[in-house]
């Protein structure tokens, strides 16, 4: 993985809150991922990276829960 390759996608595809949830859950996905790798990569921020991981994971768990009630 292209750290910077991959920091730039997500921000230039960032998708607005309007976006559907699943659109949106899906770029919650590819931060998470990114995160996983940064933790992976350094040891001196590994517990914020896996923090920030879990927390977009949890927030496209979250958009793709609420999509589903609704």
């Amino acid at each position: 993985m292209n750290v910077l390759i991959e920091m730039t996608a997500l921000s230039i595809s960032r998708p607005a809150s309007c976006t559907d949830p699943e659109q949106l859950a899906a770029w919650y996905e590819a931060k998470a991922r990114l995160h996983e790798h940064l933790a992976a990569e350094n040891s001196a921020d590994h517990a914020r990276e896996i923090a920030l991981a879990a927390a977009a994971h949890e927030h496209s768990l979250r958009l793709l829960r609420t999509s589903a009630a609704a």
